[in-house]
């Protein structure tokens, strides 16, 4: 047990190095403490085996992602260029599309050959088939063609008009008429031929049908030959303008087999519909769509692997999509609709996504850990995949993938998907954990100070002096609520600094100084503080009835905090423990108002367990005692109030008041050790502010544990009055200690009988317990 000085509470100025300003300091070009973490990562990204992808752990604002960022830029820059990949025309399945990857920059390359190509053919072709050559050869068989045609018709008409009928070629095919000197007749002639004339024309008319019919058959034979003999001669004039500018494409991308069987399947195709090339419009659209090339990597500007951070992770932006055009009411689709996703941007490097994001994208994890697991990427809407988008869809030839995926989360995250998702084992083998806290030395402040030097730097502020960096270091450790640690909340640092230049610059100062980092501090605690006003307002109207004077049996002054959000407070909160008659223990009202969560009922058993050893070894616990968090109507938790409920419980059994000018925290084991609790410096400030508002007279204080005197953190206002004498903090090993200073009294030692001293307050706890022990035994007695 000892009361705290102002030197114990204070930072050490052997941490702090000699500088002037962050002029004299050079920014750091690293992440600071966090060595384990960079081992780790770059064990990950050098692990070139299946399954080694990274997962990231640590608090939000400790620098992960800047570090990632950072870290994945550097190692990828010592990688080789990754490929570019293309979509182009399948020609054999109009519903797939032909995946090709390409060496960095040669997929603008081919982009451009094919649209000059296309370009080329259009004049090429065009001329071809304007060209006196060309129309010569095509009247040449369009008389060989008329001539054939006329030939059979006329031979079919000599052979007609022998049989009495005459024949005439119409659009809609061949017809006959009855003749009559070489002249149809009319149905009024026909009518009137004698009976047997009209049967021999009817005779007749069978074998004309009959010639009528071969030679039907005979003209669709010249049809198809002379369409053969034009579409040749189509042929054979495109031939001469398409084969030289593919055979150049050929010797450019000869590399390539692929391409090469590609550009040999566009040959063929462009000749086999020359047809389509005689209309300029036509042949524009034609030849645009199958030379198409569409890129969806481009790596030609990209210094070594490519790395991506996809801030948004949906489905399709990961993984790619189909798009639509709506043609006359139906969708419509084809390959030049293909979009990539930042896996095929990533693919050979690195792609770095927020886990949380992920998982709460619907079917973002599963298709990832699939892609991850088949080693292909494949692009395929959700829609197709469950069946509501009636239109046939797109299928794209999957592509290979090899890339390493890095997730940032939180500890949780890790553990739960670890857990419950036994893919996740298989596909994530590298742990990376981030530190939240450093150990505040010299050498750690002198890189905290190039960490502050580099955000005054990268941001244009003013330059700090050497106690504003002081003040930086000591917002870092109230942070870590630690003054032997540095906080790793490198956001909420870089937040402080530039929020202290806004400040300075009011001043109309060129250098930021402490009262800028205190006027930061300050700021952004008012503007977050209301609630906290409200209630330390009802404490100070006694609408919270909490007393800072005067002794009082079975009260005591207990310490809680508040958290909202990123802003926490503390308070204090009167407990009260009564006692009466009865062999009916120690009751939580708490806990039998369902108002206590576990650890709290734990906590509450524990002290049950300390006080029935220390008590209750020759005489039962006799005696019913009550204990209750007054005016707290939430669900009380934590096992940080065990200390002041103990001590409650001592004060209402042994008729010892405590002291109300102080206030106690601390948790206790079975064996009457006080452990450590958290928010010690919210406790202590929330008591301090209570009794700076009444009036401090030197009486006021606080008791802590021993443990959590390196937590201490606290502003100066508060460092001041202690030093002055008008605050006080002691610190505590054991509930003994603690009743000393509480209680004005002993505690009291057990002596070599298994008693306690006279005078003492163990001696009166014990004394009570017996006496009530003997009543209610001396009750039964009689009875």
């Amino acid at each position: 047990m000892r009361k705290l000085g102002y030197k114990d509470l204070i930072i050490s100025n052997k941490i702090f190095p000699k500088v002037d300003t962050t002029k004299n300091i050079s920014p750091c070009e690293t992440f600071i403490g966090q060595e384990n973490a960079f081992k780790a990562i770059n064990f990950g990204l050098s692990m070139e085996k299946k399954g080694y992808n990274v997962f990231v752990v640590g608090p939000s604002g400790t620098g992960r992602r800047s570090f990632v960022e950072s870290f994945v830029h550097s190692f990828a820059k010592r990688k080789e260029k990754q490929s570019d990949l293309a979509y182009l025309v399948d020609l054999e399945n109009p519903y797939s599309a032909k995946a090709i990857l390409l060496p960095a920059g040669l997929g603008k390359l081919l982009r451009e050959k094919l649209e000059k190509v296309s370009e080329k053919l259009i004049i090429k072709v065009q001329r071809t088939f304007e060209s006196e050559e060309y129309e010569e050869k095509r009247k040449e068989i369009e008389s060989e063609y008329k001539e054939a045609k006329e030939s059979i018709l006329k031979d079919l008409s000599k052979k007609t008009l022998k049989l009495g009928f005459i024949v005439k070629l119409t659009p809609t095919g061949i017809v006959y008429f009855p003749a009559l000197d070489g002249k149809p007749m009319t149905q009024e002639q026909f009518e009137n031929l004698p009976e047997d004339l009209k049967n021999t024309y009817e005779e007749s008319s069978k074998k004309v049908e009959h010639l009528i019919s071969g030679v039907i058959h005979q003209l669709r034979k010249i049809d198809a030959e002379y369409a053969e003999k034009f579409n040749d001669l189509d042929k054979y004039a495109i031939l001469f303008a398409v084969e030289p500018l593919f055979e150049e494409l050929k010797n450019e991308f000869s590399f390539s087999e692929k391409l090469l069987e590609h550009f040999q399947q566009l040959k063929d195709h462009v000749i086999k519909n020359s047809n389509k090339l005689k209309n300029f419009e036509e042949a524009k659209i034609y030849l645009k769509h199958i030379l198409t090339v569409n890129l969806l990597v481009d790596n030609s500007e990209i210094e070594g692997a490519p790395v991506v951070f996809e801030t948004n992770p949906t489905y399709p932006n990961l993984f790619g999509k189909v798009e639509y055009v709506s043609k006359m009411g139906v969708s419509y689709t084809d390959f030049t609709m293909i979009r990539g996703g930042a896996i095929h941007k990533a693919n050979g490097g690195y792609l770095i996504l927020n886990a949380e994001d992920i998982l709460k994208n619907p079917y973002v994890w599963d298709k990832l850990k699939k892609t991850l697991l088949t080693e292909k990427i494949v692009i395929e809407n959700l829609d197709s995949i469950h069946g509501i988008n009636p239109t046939i869809s797109l299928k794209p030839e999957p592509v290979d993938v090899g890339l390493k995926v890095i997730l940032i989360g939180t500890p949780d995250l890790y553990y739960l998907l670890y857990e419950y998702d036994e893919d996740f084992q298989k596909l994530f083998k590298v742990k990376v954990e981030f530190d939240w806290e450093i150990e505040a030395n010299l050498e750690n402040v002198k890189q905290y100070y190039s960490f502050i030097s580099n955000v005054v730097e990268n941001n244009n502020l003013k330059p700090l002096n050497s106690k504003a960096l002081k003040k930086v270091v000591w917002y870092s450790m109230r942070l870590a609520e630690n003054r032997e640690k540095l906080s790793m909340k490198m956001g909420k640092i870089a937040n402080l600094i530039m929020e202290a230049d806004y400040y300075s610059t009011q001043r109309k100062s060129d250098m930021v100084d402490v009262v800028d980092i205190e006027k930061a501090i300050k700021e952004n605690e008012n503007r977050m503080k209301l609630f906290r006003e409200k209630y330390d307002e009802a404490l100070k109207n006694y609408e919270i009835m909490v007393e800072t004077s005067g002794k009082q049996v079975g009260q005591i002054n207990g310490l809680t905090v508040i958290h909202l959000g990123d802003f926490a407070f503390g308070h204090p909160v009167k407990i009260t423990a009564k006692t009466y008659a009865g062999n009916i223990g120690i009751i939580d009202i708490q806990r039998e108002s369902d108002l206590s969560g576990n650890i709290h009922s734990k906590a509450v058993l524990t002290l049950i367990g300390y006080l029935g050893s220390k008590y209750s070894k020759e005489v039962p616990f006799s005696m019913g005692v009550s204990i209750s968090f007054e005016q707290v109507y939430g669900v009380v938790e934590g096992d940080s109030a065990s200390l002041a409920e103990t001590l409650a419980i001592i004060s209402a059994i042994s008729k010892v008041p405590i002291n109300q000018s102080i206030a106690v925290t601390g948790s206790i084991n079975q064996h009457g050790l006080v452990q450590p609790i958290g928010g010690v410096n919210e406790k202590v400030e929330g008591f301090y502010r209570l009794c700076k508002f009444r009036g401090l007279d030197g009486s006021h204080g606080v008791v802590i544990p021993e443990t959590n005197l390196k937590n201490l953190v606290l502003n100066k206002e508060i460092l001041k009055d202690i030093k002055n004498g008008m605050f006080n903090i002691w610190t505590v090993k054991t509930v003994d200690e603690a009743i000393e200073i509480l209680m004005d009294k002993p505690a009291g030692k057990l002596t070599s009988k298994g008693t306690y001293p006279r005078g003492t307050v163990n001696y009166y706890v014990g004394l009570e317990l017996k006496k009530t022990y003997e009543k209610l035994n001396g009750k039964n007695r009689k009875k």
